[in-house]
């Protein structure tokens, strides 16, 4: 597949980070060098270059640098898509906060792309998440990105997390993580048949802003007054929904398919949020989500978006008259 994607270099991430020891004021009857001893079974995790500390663990934390988790996705990369030669990986995105506290890696085979229709090009990819505070557990996890916008989804259901407590069971996990996953091109065909089922699925525009809404979590309680802060996060989010909305309802119809790119999109580049790098992977895995649940929901005979927004249209009004 030709594709002039983003050319990310994943070293960036690579920073040194080391375990060291914690210590703590002594009492004054301790006659400790300097009033200061070293406290037991604890350590922290610092950044060796600024001496910066991420979290304070105990001694059954087993520390997994962003390099060593790359390194290991790398040859899980290999296994899942069946190539040899590493040159043939490339890095589709990086996603790390300014603290560089975690991290997310995404990873891609050149030419693992598909086309689920003429001109619009997907391709699967790899994410590695791993964090040096503890927020986050060394996790692989299988997604879609679409190469027109490089818009991604990440299906929770196709990921492993690992802990590094037990580091002999890590090729148990990978083989099993592999079993789940089964041959990469039957998801390819089970993402391919989804995305089919929407585009052919009639989405009226008024139903997006309630849609977003429920997909996203976003609710109000009409009996409960909203902050000026809030009304400003609300307001940033009503209009980027609304702007996705006309770009992709204009250029696709009004059908699932587009709602699809508009979830997409926005949980990408979240807005009205504090600290949207902490977003981004929780919000394309509800798009993910949301693609299952919709499909499923849509096969119903009963099936009406009123019934299935539910208490969100009157959330989408409070956010519209704001």
């Amino acid at each position: 597949m030709k594709c002039n994607w983003p050319d990310y270099d994943p070293t960036v991430a690579f920073f040194p980070v080391e375990l060291k020891p914690v210590f703590i004021q002594s009492s004054q009857q301790s006659g400790d060098l300097f009033g200061y001893h070293a406290l037991p079974r604890h350590f922290a995790v610092v950044e060796s270059e600024s001496d910066h500390v991420f979290a304070v663990v105990t001694e059954n934390y087993k520390l997994v640098t962003n390099q060593q988790a790359y390194e290991l996705a790398a040859e899980a990369l290999k296994s899942v898509f069946d190539f040899t030669a590493l040159k043939d990986m490339a890095c589709l995105k990086i996603i790390m906060p300014k603290t560089c506290s975690f991290c997310h890696i995404d990873l891609i085979h050149k030419e693992s792309g598909f086309e689920p229709w003429k001109d619009d090009q997907w391709i699967p990819f790899i994410r590695i998440t791993n964090s040096y505070n503890r927020t986050h557990r060394l996790r692989f996890e299988i997604g879609f990105c679409r190469l027109t916008n490089f818009n991604e989804v990440i299906f929770e259901s196709k990921s492993v997390e690992i802990s590094f407590a037990h580091t002999k069971q890590l090729q148990d996990i990978m083989l099993r993580w592999h079993e789940n996953l089964g041959e990469i091109k039957e998801l390819e065909i089970e993402f391919i048949n989804q995305l089919r089922n929407l585009e052919r699925f009639h989405v009226p525009r008024r139903w997006m802003l309630p849609l977003a809404c429920k997909v996203f979590g976003i609710k109000l309680n009409p009996k409960s007054s909203v902050s000026a802060n809030k009304i400003n996060e609300l307001t940033l989010f009503r209009n980027a929904i609304d702007r996705l909305t006309n770009d992709y309802f204009s250029a696709l119809g009004e059908q699932g398919y587009a709602a699809l790119n508009v979830l997409m999109d926005y949980a990408s580049q979240p807005v009205g949020v504090m600290s949207p790098e902490n977003r981004i992977d929780g919000y394309q895995r509800k798009a993910g989500d949301w693609i299952n649940d919709f499909s499923q929901q849509i096969e119903s005979r009963e099936f009406s978006f009123e019934k299935y927004l539910n208490d969100y249209i009157t959330t989408s009004k409070m956010i519209t008259e704001l």
